[in-house]
């Protein structure tokens, strides 16, 4: 690799690192906000399912039961809000999964900008370009 394509892919590499945090950001709020909702959703639920329970007749425990599950299963809005449950679920799995991949290479182009500076680090001393030249290496342990 010749010094200017060596030079365009460092300065490509500062770029992404610098895009990153951005990006992770945004999936961070996107996430936030799905979870804020899943909270809501899930409140409004329990307590039409009390209700549900308070209504529903029956001279046990399993009847009163069974008799709440036939009866959220037929209202419209507990089936609207079902759904919604399980697409929130669903975005935020994907939404994991992008942040899990925006990390991971984050860590990576982290990795590699260090690694091309200890490189022109190293470089600079062994040419002396610091003023000293590097201790000759030693024999033995």
């Amino acid at each position: 690799m010749n010094r200017v394509d060596y030079t365009l892919e460092a300065a490509r590499l500062v770029m992404r690192i610098l895009e990153l945090p951005g990006l992770i950001g945004e999936v961070k709020r996107q996430m936030t906000t799905l979870r804020a909702e899943r909270r809501e959703l899930e409140r409004w639920m329990e307590a039409r399912e009390a209700q549900a329970y308070l209504e529903a007749p029956g001279k046990t425990e399993r009847e009163r039961q069974a008799r709440v599950k036939v009866a959220l299963a037929q209202d419209p809005e507990w089936q609207k809000a079902e759904r919604r449950l399980q697409q929130i679920l669903v975005q935020l799995d994907k939404l994991q999964a992008e942040l899990e991949v925006l990390e991971h290479e984050r860590k990576a182009v982290y990795g590699a900008l260090v690694a091309r500076h200890a490189e022109a680090l190293e470089a600079a001393l062994a040419a002396g370009l610091f003023g000293a030249k590097p201790p000759a290496p030693r024999g033995g342990n």
